[in-house]
């Protein structure tokens, strides 16, 4: 995305709401948290929070997102995702979204090891960005990448992770 040509890190805003956008699609409920600053992410990009169940039968699950703006035509590396993988703690789940494409092999390695994580490729990460244009109103993508990119620097928060858990959920 040459939106981001210069400014990689700031996609990590984009696939913030890229993940909320395709989970909430989905049928699942998702709550959007934090960018992570960019000295200290821990191996996270941004944290989101996957609510399943109502009341007394509900959990919460810590997203940790991983943010990866690629070039198209070269496969995300399987060590980026088992990298994103190792740093779960019991409990969490990931998502990996990036501008890039997933090779058949580690598509098969996160499905054989039974990774929790989800996968957003490239041509997903458009259709969305597409959809969430054409439903937020804007004129063009541009303008919509500008509105997300104008969010950016107040998503970024010092946070564990696990702080996620403690917000209400929207249905509370």
């Amino acid at each position: 995305m040459r939106f981001y040509d210069k400014r990689k890190r700031r996609f990590e805003a984009l696939a913030s709401v890229i993940t909320a956008s395709f989970v909430e699609r989905n049928g699942g409920e998702y709550m959007e948290g934090w960018v992570t600053p960019a000295s200290s992410d821990g191996g996270a990009d941004f944290i989101g929070r996957l609510d399943v169940g109502q009341g007394f039968s509900s959990t919460k699950l810590v997203v940790l997102g991983q943010a990866k703006c690629e070039r198209p035509t070269t496969p995300t590396s399987g060590n980026h995702i088992a990298r994103t993988v190792a740093r779960l703690k019991r409990g969490w789940i990931g998502a990996y979204v990036t501008t890039s494409h997933f090779s058949e092999s580690v598509q098969r390695e996160v499905i054989e090891d039974r990774y929790p994580i989800l996968l957003i490729h490239g041509k997903t990460l458009a259709e969305e960005v597409l959809r969430l244009t054409q439903d937020g109103g804007h004129d063009d993508v541009g303008s919509y990448l500008r509105a997300i990119d104008d969010t950016y620097e107040s998503l970024i928060a010092q946070r564990r992770p696990e702080q996620i858990l403690l917000y209400p959920s929207r249905k509370s």
